[in-house]
């Protein structure tokens, strides 16, 4: 069954809107994102809705923008999307700032783990009769 336009217009929303935490720093659940799509999507599956994100992240690679982690880029998407996406692109100012912010930032160090605090002994070898 083809997506329409209203059901376009929320999904392409609400990823905008996770890409936007993602890049933003904050945490957030694809799982609870998908299922409150669901209840507004005509109950569309769980993979129905994992390929039009997918979708998604194919325009927006194509637009050179960042997608969301997990979600590789999947062809073949329907020219509404398309068309729906790029134009919440040209208008999102708050993603685009989000977006540049992400790419500009320097890359933060990782916490170094002293891993020689975690080294034990390693146990005996048991005799044949257990002792």
């Amino acid at each position: 069954m083809e997506w329409s336009k209203p059901e376009v217009e929320a999904i392409v929303a609400d990823y905008l809107h996770m890409l936007l935490q993602e890049l933003s720093g904050q945490s957030y659940s694809k799982s609870a994102h998908r299922r409150a799509l669901q209840k507004i999507l005509n109950n569309r599956s769980d993979a129905s809705i994992e390929r039009k994100h997918q979708n998604i992240s194919a325009i927006l690679l194509e637009n050179g923008w960042p997608a969301i982690v997990g979600y590789k880029r999947l062809g073949n998407y329907q020219s509404m999307l398309k068309e729906i996406v790029e134009a919440r692109l040209r208008q999102d100012s708050l993603l685009d700032q989000a977006a540049c912010l992400a790419t500009t930032s320097p890359a933060t160090t990782p916490l170094l783990v002293d891993h020689a605090k975690t080294m034990v002994e390693p146990p005996g070898v048991a005799s044949e009769n257990g002792k």
